[in-house]
C-alpha cells in the first residue's frame, strides 16, 4: 500500500538527507520497494531537501469577503475576537458563513489580532487627613424580604480618603434631592465637613448639554454653605475615587440576607449599621490598619459643620409605605391614591412646594396630589380603573365611578367638620 506524503518515516528522509549530503544519486525504484512510498514522491523529497516544497493556490474562505470589515473592527482598542463576533452577529447576522469557532480560526490563519488595549499606570494617591471624601451611588440594588416582596434601592456610599472609613446610606431612588440628603448626612455622621467631595458625573449633580458640563445650582449653594469644594472625576475614569469604588464589594455582603430579612426598615438598619460597622473594623490593604482606626485621629481634622438650621433647610422629607388593596397610602392623616399596578408594592413619598406630594415606585412618578384637608383623596383615574378590574360589567363605570367619588368627598368633608 502506498503511503501519502504526510505518512513518509522519518528514516526515509533522513537517508535522502545523508545521501545528498554526500552527492550520491539515490535508487529511487529500491527505496520506493524499501519505504512502500512512491518513488516520485521519494524524488521530491530528494529534491527538497527532504523537505517537500508545498504547491498550489493557497486555499480560500467564506470570510474573505468579510476580510477588511474584521480587521477595521479588530483595530478598535480593546476589541476582542468574541466582541466582534458578537457584533458581526447581531449587525450582519444572514451575510455570516460560519459560526464563532470558524470565525476565530479564520482570524488565527490571517494573523488578524485584536489591537491591545492601552493600559496607563495608576499609581498610589494619598491625601492628607481631613482633605477628600469620596461619594457616588451604588445604583440599581435589589433584594427579597422574608414574604417575597422584592425590594429595589441604592446605596449612598462615601469613603474618607485618608482613613477609608466607609458611610453608607439607603435611599430609594437617586435624585438630586436624595444626593442633597445623604451629603449632608454623611457629614452629620462623621462630624464635620472635608475640603472636598470627589464624586462622578451623574445626572443628580451636573447637566450635560453636549460637551458641557454644569452642576446643578442647589449643588453648588449646598457646597458653598458647607465650605467644601466639589469636583468631579473625568468621564470614564472610576480609578480616580478607586477608595470609594473598592467599597462595592461590601456592598456584597448583603446577599446572604435575600428572603431573610423582613422589612425594610431592617434592611437599612442592616446596611447603615451591621455592615457598615464590620468592614470599618476589617484591615484595610492600603494602609494595614482598620478605618476606624484611622478615622479617630482623621476626625481632628474635620472642618466644623454650619449650624443646623442652614442643612435642615435643604432637607427633604420623605416616606416608604406598602400599598394596600384600597390603593390609598397615608400622609399626614389623610390617604391619597396611586394606580393599580402599585398594589403590594412599596412606593416613595415626597412632600414638595409645601403643598404638593409626589409619588414614586422605584424611579418612576406615578402619582401627584395636592395635600388636602379631606380623609380619602382618590384621583378618579385611579379610581375608576380598579373598578374595571373589579366589576365584571363595563357598561356606565363612569359614572359609577363619579358618583361613588362624590359621596366619598361629602364624607370626608363631614368627617373633617
Amino acid at each position: 500500500m502506498i503511503k501519502n506524503d504526510i505518512d513518509v518515516s522519518s528514516n526515509l528522509i533522513g537517508e535522502l538527507r545523508f545521501m545528498k549530503t554526500l552527492q550520491i544519486k539515490p535508487n529511487f525504484s529500491d527505496l520506493s520497494r524499501k519505504y512502500s512510498v512512491d518513488r516520485h514522491t521519494i524524488k521530491k523529497y530528494y529534491d527538497a531537501d527532504g523537505i517537500p516544497m508545498k504547491s498550489g493556490r493557497p486555499k480560500k474562505s467564506k470570510w474573505d469577503c468579510m476580510f477588511e470589515d474584521i480587521l477595521y473592527i479588530l483595530d478598535k482598542p480593546g476589541v476582542s475576537y468574541k466582541a466582534a463576533y458578537m457584533y458581526f452577529l447581531n449587525t450582519r447576522e444572514e451575510e455570516l458563513p460560519g459560526d464563532y469557532n470558524s470565525f476565530r480560526n479564520y482570524c488565527y490563519r490571517k494573523h488578524l489580532k485584536p489591537k491591545q488595549k492601552e493600559h496607563k499606570p495608576h499609581v498610589l494617591y494619598e491625601v492628607d487627613p481631613g482633605r477628600q471624601l469620596q461619594a457616588d451611588f451604588k445604583e440599581d440594588l435589589s433584594i427579597h424580604l422574608k414574604n417575597g416582596d422584592l425590594i429595589e434601592f441604592n446605596v449612598f456610599s462615601a469613603t474618607l480618603a485618608y482613613s477609608r472609613q466607609h458611610i453608607f446610606i439607603y435611599s430609594p431612588t437617586k435624585t438630586t434631592d436624595d444626593f442633597i440628603r445623604c451629603t449632608i448626612e454623611v457629614f452629620r455622621r462623621i462630624g464635620g465637613v472635608t475640603e472636598t467631595l470627589l464624586t462622578d458625573n451623574m445626572s443628580a449633580v451636573v447637566s450635560c448639554h453636549g460637551r458641557k458640563k454644569k452642576i446643578h445650582s442647589r449643588i453648588s449653594q449646598l457646597f458653598n454653605d458647607l465650605d467644601c469644594s466639589l469636583k468631579l472625576c473625568r468621564a470614564r475614569t472610576p480609578q480616580t475615587k478607586g477608595k470609594d469604588e473598592n467599597a462595592n464589594k461590601f456592598m456584597n455582603w448583603l446577599l446572604p440576607y435575600d428572603h431573610e430579612i423582613e422589612s425594610v426598615d431592617q434592611l437599612i438598619r442592616t446596611i447603615e449599621e451591621t455592615i457598615m460597622s464590620q468592614c470599618n473594623m476589617e484591615v484595610n490593604s492600603g494602609t494595614n490598619m482598620p478605618p476606624a482606626l484611622l478615622f479617630r485621629k482623621e476626625k481632628e481634622y474635620l472642618k466644623p459643620l454650619p449650624n443646623k438650621v442652614m442643612l435642615s433647610s435643604y432637607m427633604v422629607e420623605h416616606y416608604r409605605k406598602k400599598v394596600p388593596e384600597s390603593l390609598l397610602i397615608v400622609y399626614k392623616g389623610s390617604k391619597y391614591s396611586v394606580p393599580a399596578r402599585c398594589l403590594d408594592q412599596y412606593v416613595d413619598i415626597y412632600p414638595v412646594e409645601g403643598n404638593m406630594i409626589y409619588i414614586y415606585r422605584n424611579k418612576e412618578l406615578v402619582a401627584t396630589h395636592t395635600i388636602s384637608q379631606n380623609t380619602v383623596n382618590y384621583d378618579e383615574n385611579h379610581y375608576r380603573e380598579a373598578l374595571k378590574m373589579n366589576l365584571s360589567h363595563t357598561d356606565d363605570i363612569d359614572e359609577m365611578a363619579k358618583k361613588n367619588l362624590e359621596r366619598l368627598e361629602k364624607l370626608g368633608g363631614n368627617m373633617n367638620e
